[in-house]
C-alpha cells in the first residue's frame, strides 16, 4: 500500500481517537473556569503527560533531531533543559501555585504589588510568549509538510484551524488527556525507531559521517549552550501554561510529582533523539531541517511512519492547545473580567474565548511562517516574557524590601534590553537571558529608594514560601 494512503488513513483514525478522548473534556469545561483548569480533576499521569507534551512533539523530537545533524550529542541540550525545568517549577513554584490557588500569575501580582501596571504587563506580554509558544509547534508541523512536497504555509492554516476547533470544545482537560495518548505513541514510535537505527547498521553510519567531537555533549559554544539552557530554566517559573496545570492538578502532590517525574523521560528521550536525529543527518544530508521527517519515510516500517507523523502532528496541537487556554486565561480572566467587565456573563465570556483563540491562532501561523527552527522561535518567546516578569516575580518572593515602583522598573528595563537584543540593536554575550540582569539591578535600585505602598501584601507571600519550605524539609 502506498506510505501517503497509510498516512492517511492513519492520520483519520488517530484523529477520531483524539478526538473521542477530547469528548470527555466537555464535561470538564461547561464553565469558562473548569475551561480554564480543568475543574481540578487533572490525575498525576494528565500532569505528566501534559509537561512532557508541552515539549516532545516539537522542541524535543523536531527542534534537537534539527540541531543534532549539524551539532551532534550537543543537540540534546535543549530535551535536557526541558527535564531540569519541571524539577525546578516542582521545587520551586508547584506548591505556591497550588496553596495560593492561581488560575494565572496575575492572581500573585495583585496580591504582592499596589496598582495594576505589573497585572497589565504580565497579562499583556503572555499572549505574545503564547503565540511564540504556539508558532514554534507549528513550525515543527511545517517540516512535516515540505517532506511531503507540500504547501508548508497552506499546512500551517489546516493545522491551526484544527488546533483551533479541537481547543474550543476540548479545553483544558481535553488537551491534557489527549497528550497523554500522543506521549505513549511518540514514546513507542520513537523506541521502534531506535530499533531500526540499530538492526540497520544506523551507529555505525553516524560514526562514520560525523568527526569525534561531535559526539561530545559539550561541544558547544558558550552562547549557543545558553540558548538552550538559560532560557527554558528561567521562563518556567512564569510560565502561564505550567499555572494552570498546577492549578488543575486534583492534589498538591499530584502537581508536585507530576512536574518532578516529567523530567525522566524528556531527559531520556532527548539522549535517543540526538542520535536518531545525526542518523538522518547522515543518511539524508541535503534534507536540511526535514531530515527527521525523510529518514521516517524511508527508513521504518510504513505504518510506524505513519503513526509517528500523526501523533507528531496531534501533539503539536495539543500542546499549541494548552498555549490557547493559556492565552484565554491570560486575556479573559485577567484582562477582561479583572479590569473591563467584572461582571461578565458566561456568554460573554465564550464569546471572548473564541476571538482571543482566532486571533492568536493567526498571529502564531505568522510567527511559523517567518522561522524555521523550532527552538530558536521557543527561545525567543521564553526571552519575552522572563525578561518582563522574572524579577518582579522571583523579587517578591524572596525580598520584602521589593517595591511596587521596584516591580514596573525591573519590568520595562527588562523588556525594553530584550527588544534591543531581539532585533540586534545591541550585541550582548548571552542576549537570550541577559535582559534579567539590568532588571535586577533596576528592582534593586527602585525598591530602595522607594518605600512600601499599604497595600501590598509582602507578609502573607512570605508566610506561604515560608510553609511550603518547612513542609519540604519535613517530607
Amino acid at each position: 500500500m502506498d506510505l501517503t494512503l497509510i498516512i492517511i488513513i492513519t492520520f483519520v483514525i488517530f484523529m477520531a481517537i483524539n478526538i473521542i478522548i477530547g469528548l470527555r473534556g466537555r464535561a470538564h469545561a461547561s464553565t469558562t473556569k473548569d475551561f480554564l483548569t480543568a475543574a481540578g480533576q487533572s490525575g498525576i499521569w494528565m500532569i505528566i503527560g501534559s509537561a512532557v507534551g508541552a515539549s516532545i512533539g516539537s522542541g524535543v523530537v523536531i527542534g534537537t533531531t534539527q540541531y543534532a545533524v549539524r551539532l551532534g550529542v550537543a543537540g540534546a541540550w535543549y530535551a535536557i533543559a526541558c527535564g531540569l525545568a519541571g524539577i525546578v517549577y516542582a521545587v520551586v513554584m508547584s506548591k505556591f501555585v497550588y496553596r495560593n490557588k492561581l488560575v494565572s500569575l496575575s492572581d500573585y501580582f495583585k496580591r504582592r504589588y499596589s496598582g495594576n501596571f505589573i497585572v497589565l504587563l504580565y497579562s499583556g506580554i503572555g499572549p505574545f510568549a503564547c503565540a511564540a509558544a504556539m508558532g514554534a509547534q507549528l513550525v515543527a508541523s511545517k517540516a512535516i509538510f515540505q517532506a511531503f512536497g507540500m504547501d508548508p504555509i497552506i499546512g500551517l492554516v489546516i493545522t491551526a484551524a484544527v488546533m483551533l476547533v479541537y481547543t474550543m470544545f476540548a479545553g483544558l482537560w481535553g488537551s491534557y488527556a489527549t497528550s497523554v495518548f500522543q506521549v505513549i505513541v511518540i514514546i513507542l514510535g520513537t523506541l521502534v525507531v531506535g530499533v531500526c537505527m540499530f538492526t540497520q547498521g544506523g551507529i555505525e553510519t553516524v560514526r562514520a559521517y560525523y568527526p569525534q567531537e561531535m559526539f561530545n555533549l559539550f561541544h558547544i559554544t558558550p552562547e549557543l549552550w545558553m540558548m538552550f539552557v538559560g532560557p527554558m530554566l528561567l521562563s518556567v517559573l512564569v510560565d502561564q501554561t505550567s499555572v494552570q496545570r498546577v492549578s488543575s492538578a486534583k492534589s498538591e502532590k499530584v502537581a508536585f510529582w507530576g512536574h518532578f517525574v516529567s523530567s525522566v523521560p524528556l531527559i531520556l528521550f532527548g539522549l535517543l533523539m540526538v542520535y536518531i536525529g545525526m542518523w538522518s543527518g547522515a543518511e539524508f544530508p541535503d534534507a536540511g531541517g526535514s531530515a527527521f521527517i525523510v529518514l521516517l519515510m524511508n527508513k521504518v516500517p510504513a505504518l510506524v511512519c505513519a503513526l509517528m507523523l500523526c501523533a507528531i502532528i496531534a501533539a503539536i496541537m495539543s500542546t499549541a492547545s494548552g498555549a490557547l487556554v493559556a492565552t484565554d486565561a491570560l486575556v479573559v480572566h485577567d484582562l477582561y473580567c479583572g479590569f473591563i467587565n467584572k461582571n461578565a456573563t458566561e456568554a460573554q465570556r465564550k464569546r471572548l474565548n473564541l476571538l482571543v483563540n482566532i486571533v492568536v491562532s493567526v498571529a502564531a501561523v505568522i510567527c511559523a511562517a517567518a522561522f524555521e527552527n523550532v527552538i530558536d522561535l521557543l527561545s525567543t518567546g521564553y526571552t519575552i516574557m522572563l525578561s518582563g516578569t522574572l524579577v518582579p516575580l522571583i523579587g517578591g518572593l524572596v525580598w520584602k524590601r521589593g517595591t511596587t515602583k521596584g516591580a514596573a522598573a525591573a519590568a520595562a528595563v527588562g523588556m525594553i534590553t530584550a527588544f534591543l537584543c531581539i532585533f540586534k540593536v545591541i550585541s550582548v554575550p548571552f542576549s537570550s537571558i541577559f535582559p534579567v540582569v539590568p532588571a535586577i539591578v533596576a528592582y534593586v535600585i527602585v525598591s530602595l529608594c522607594t518605600k512600601h505602598s499599604p497595600s501590598e501584601n509582602t507578609a502573607r507571600v512570605a508566610d506561604v514560601v515560608a510553609a511550603a519550605k518547612e513542609e519540604a524539609t519535613a517530607e
